[in-house]
């Protein structure tokens, strides 16, 4: 800040800001109030920096109710920083208006990642690609290429392959997150494998493999929670047979978690805290 004036980064773009803003460095969450030729007034949505208190100022600020599944898809596009602009915000919880209330969140959290993939203006391709991650009766191949074809529209966003294996007695999909944003597979590491594995006896198991300092780090979700001693003991295994390739193990975790899709597990960390601003940019 200097002079009077600071700087505003707005999904990726610098704008030159002036008004009561931080002077350090900080993210925050506006309402956008009013869009004039050059200038966009914000306006800071809560003082509280608690995420489930700024949920429901943004819901009532949004003129919508602030009940758990409207603060839920509200949560699902901070998280991925969508522009909580009212009609997109209907458009997504019509969409699953039809669902039994248990299928929503995962509904949400599929639905809400695939706006920010250029895919989004295509109706056709969202239908395919929400069948696939949701594992839908309507599911086809095609669901998954385009997914694989799609690419984010916001800059340094997670990229992820989606690939299908079958074996004898199992099946299932691995899918490769890269943090190079448009640039897939170009990494010695990506950013985390995952496993989706299902069998007759063990049910739906998924595995979470990504970087840490002190080596790799496992977080195991299994169906059941009788199998997580099972899972606990095997660990041993899947560390000897990762350090055979070379990649040393720092933590295996192993709970019992019922998982949708693939999107509930990507951007595992918490969306950062609120800080309040009034600004004119």
């Amino acid at each position: 800040m200097e002079n009077g004036l600071a700087t505003v980064r707005i999904g990726g773009q610098i704008f030159t800001a002036t008004g009561e803003i931080p002077s350090p460095p900080a993210t925050f969450w506006a309402l956008v109030r009013e869009v004039t030729p050059g200038t966009l007034h914000l306006q800071h949505l809560t003082v509280t920096p608690d995420q489930n208190t700024a949920l429901t100022t943004m819901a009532k600020v949004l003129g919508m109710p602030a009940d758990p599944e409207i603060t839920k898809l509200l949560q699902e596009m901070v998280k991925w920083q969508l522009p909580l602009d009212r009609s997109l915000v209907e458009m997504l919880f019509s969409a699953a208006r039809d669902l039994p209330p248990r299928e929503r969140a995962a509904f949400w959290a599929a639905r809400v990642w695939l706006e920010t993939l250029d895919l989004r203006f295509d109706p056709g391709k969202v239908k395919q690609a929400l069948d696939y991650l949701l594992g839908n009766k309507e599911a086809t191949p095609r669901g998954q290429e385009v997914l694989n074809q799609a690419v984010p529209l916001f800059p340094d966003q997670e990229m992820v392959s989606f690939f299908t294996f079958r074996g004898k007695g199992m099946h299932g999909e691995l899918y490769m997150v890269d943090s190079r944003a448009g640039k897939k597979g170009e990494q010695d590491f990506p950013l985390a494998l995952v496993v989706r594995v299902e069998t007759p006896v063990l049910g739906e198991t998924w595995v979470y493999l990504t970087r840490s300092k002190a080596g790799l780090t496992a977080r195991v979700a299994v169906a059941e929670e009788n199998f997580v001693s099972l899972f606990k003991k095997a660990a041993g295994e899947l560390r000897d047979r990762l350090a055979a390739l070379g990649y040393s193990i720092d933590d295996i975790q192993v709970t019992a978690r019922k998982i949708s899709c693939i999107c509930e597990l990507l951007r595992p960390h918490e969306p950062p805290p609120y800080r309040p601003v009034n600004a004119l940019v």
